[in-house]
């Protein structure tokens, strides 16, 4: 203990050890069909797939209250903007700054069925969806 006029100060010694880790947020998983086929419809777009990538957002929609929009973006919008990138193989994800808590911990991926086809977020953040499965809640 040490006197600095009326105040007094205390000197703890910390333990490096002792002090608990943060917690780490999971980024966005990319499933390599994914990543094919956002390159493919760059390729479609005359888009250089390593200048654009899928923008993912979330959005107030629907009957459960959010729901995802998705559009090509440029990487320099992207980064401008402050979205968070994700890449694999070549391709990018870019996820809106304030949708990201949303989707963090996702996995993105691609299904081509008769029914139709399109990228698919598999979110383990969703507590709840409409019986159609547009919209969400977290």
């Amino acid at each position: 203990m040490t006197n600095c006029g009326d105040v007094k100060k205390v000197f703890v010694k910390s333990n490096a050890e002792a002090v608990p880790e943060a917690s780490v947020i999971k980024g966005i998983q990319i499933e390599a069909v994914s990543a094919e086929k956002i390159k493919t419809f760059l390729k479609q777009e005359n888009k250089a797939p390593d200048a654009h990538g899928l923008y993912i957002k979330v959005v107030n929609d629907g009957c459960s209250g959010k729901s995802y929009v998705m559009d090509l973006k440029a990487l320099a919008d992207a980064e401008s903007d402050g979205d968070r990138l994700f890449q694999l193989d070549g391709a990018n994800v870019f996820v809106d700054k304030s949708s990201y808590l949303f989707v963090a911990g996702s996995i993105l991926d691609y299904k081509e069925a008769l029914t139709g086809s399109g990228f698919s977020l598999y979110n383990p953040n969703v507590k709840r969806s409409c019986s159609c499965g547009s919209s969400f809640s977290t």
